[in-house]
């Protein structure tokens, strides 16, 4: 996934390419957005959440996922430089347990609920786009958008396989194919490895997970096997 598609995405201004799987969304309520979009490029389909209010000063937190177990964190911090001024923060969660996502809106509550391709449920407030739980993890979101607290959303405790590729400035972390990213199982152990072994890398700018889940456990055997794979 390139990381102009995530700006995009995130600032309301894409279409999507008709697809039977993933149809176009564009949904408002509350102060919250979300448009789901499919890129033909990598042949995926994406879903985002973005606050209604990011406009007025440039300076906001929203949430993208995608079907290759995307949870990107995306950050605005005001005008200027996109180079200086966004950021991501992208982790990865296994296993997929489908190629859809699906959602719920609770007026009531001023809530929505995202169940990501993994099963997992994202729940946010509708007033600000704020994240505010997910199920099989625990995640603490920082009150604060800036470039020292990378990203401001941590996730830990997970109850699968959690792929923590970092924080970048000015464009995603996995864009660099010498970077690294952490691998953690459910028990909490962990290990290490260069983008380029889980991601492929196109000459458009693409950036690709390269395994299924049948295929990734069978990566994780051979180079992190005190890894579980769910």
């Amino acid at each position: 996934m390139s990381f102009l598609i995530g700006l995009l995405m995130m600032t309301g201004v894409a279409r999507a390419v008709d697809s039977a799987k993933c149809p176009d969304i564009v949904e408002r309520r509350d102060g919250t957005q979300i448009q789901q979009i499919w890129s033909s490029s990598t042949e995926s389909c994406f879903f985002s959440i973005h606050p209604l209010d990011g406009y007025v000063d440039l300076t906001y937190r929203d949430y993208m996922l995608g079907n290759d177990g995307l949870f990107m964190v995306f950050n605005s911090f005001g005008p200027g430089d996109e180079s200086k001024t966004t950021a991501a923060r992208e982790f990865f969660m296994f296993p997929r347990a489908s190629e859809a996502y699906s959602y719920k809106w609770d007026d009531n509550a001023r809530e929505l609920e995202v169940t990501h391709v993994t099963g997992d449920k994202f729940v946010f407030d509708t007033k600000k786009a704020r994240l505010k739980s997910v199920t099989r993890a625990n995640v603490k979101v920082a009150d604060y958008i800036e470039p020292n607290n990378r990203g401001g959303v941590e996730v830990s405790n997970f109850q699968g396989l959690l792929v923590d590729s970092g924080f970048r400035v000015g464009n995603s972390p996995t864009s660099n194919s010498n970077g690294s990213s952490l691998i953690k199982d459910a028990a909490g152990k962990s290990c290490t490895v260069k983008n380029y072994e889980l991601f492929k890398y196109t000459s458009d700018g693409d950036v690709i997970f390269k395994f299924d889940d049948k295929a990734l456990s069978a990566f994780l055997q051979k180079r992190c096997s005190q890894l579980k794979f769910p």
